[in-house]
């Protein structure tokens, strides 16, 4: 049984599943506007350009909006690709993440991607260095509105990693 402090979390993604399952038009939409921002992003060429693309494309002023957290890399990594469609879906969480509700998930847990099949590790939750796939949330609630927020981390993430279901 999950515990009070995640059943928020798990009403959301129900929510989200119901809703993109039987709205699919809307599904459609979303997916086409996931593609549009993820293409932004690495046109950019490097994770400095990611915020401003990201914020451009998913226009909620427009009405056509993605209830998202985007993870914003300070430095880029050696053997990390900034310009990857791979890299950049996987910088994206399809939904609303304030730090607050980051910061009460248990060493472990998983959080969902739009890299399909891909999940961004808890690494660890204290709060003194609170970090995920082993990478720092540096500047926690960077920039945050009705349907996005964005959280600065000191490098990039390594979906190749951390992303998948398995444990290291």
């Amino acid at each position: 049984m999950a515990s009070n402090k995640h059943l928020p979390l798990l009403l959301l993604l129900v929510i989200a599943t119901t809703s993109s399952t039987s709205l699919p038009s809307l599904a459609a939409d979303q997916d086409k506007l996931v593609i549009k921002i993820i293409d932004a992003m690495i046109s950019g060429g490097s994770f400095e350009d990611w915020s401003p693309a990201f914020l451009a494309t998913n226009d909620e002023v427009h009405g056509q909006g993605l209830t998202s957290t985007l993870f914003l890399p300070k430095t880029p990594v050696e053997g990390i690709n900034a310009t990857s469609p791979l890299v950049a879906a996987y910088h994206i969480v399809p939904q609303l993440l304030h730090f607050y509700n980051i910061s009460l998930m248990e060493p472990l847990s998983r959080i969902p991607t739009l890299l399909s099949g891909n999940s961004i590790l808890v690494t660890n939750n204290s709060a003194s260095g609170f970090t995920l796939d082993g990478v720092l949330v540096s500047e926690p609630d960077l920039f945050v509105s009705p349907s996005i927020v964005i959280h600065r981390i000191a490098s990039p993430f390594n979906f190749s990693r951390y992303g998948g279901d398995y444990l290291y």
